[in-house]
């Protein structure tokens, strides 16, 4: 995206986009759809496509483009309940579940206070 914000008067090709993250360019296709999908960005099919941002970068918040690609919660039980029996693994799930959820949520806080305009300046300003 901080890329996308960089250029923002040309289309950037995934290919381009994946050079600069050191993956495969439909790694980044895939979430260009999802960011396409939630309003951040638009694109435009072949030889001369390309992604470009939806709106100005500042009004993309990173809690925005956290949303559009991080669809599972950010931290998960384990696979395995733990034992009922056991006075730990009977109680251990619920005071979890709660942390997790304010870890969560002061992420989402810290996301929502920075613009993608906000990365962008701290990028060119080296």
């Amino acid at each position: 995206m901080t890329v996308l914000a960089l250029r923002r008067d040309e289309l950037c090709p995934s290919t381009l986009l994946a050079k600069t993250v050191n993956t495969n360019p439909v790694v980044i296709r895939r979430l260009l759809l999802d960011l396409q999908e939630a309003g951040l960005v638009k694109t435009e099919r072949g030889p001369a496509g390309g992604a470009r941002l939806a709106r100005a970068p500042g009004r993309i918040r990173v809690r925005d483009i956290y949303r559009a690609v991080e669809k599972p919660p950010l931290f998960a039980a384990h696979r395995r309940k733990p034992s009922k029996a056991c006075p730990v693994g009977c109680r251990i799930e619920s005071v979890l579940e709660q942390l997790f959820q304010r870890a969560s949520q002061a992420l989402e806080n810290e996301f929502k206070a920075v613009t993608l305009e906000a990365l962008v300046r701290k990028i060119q300003r080296g």
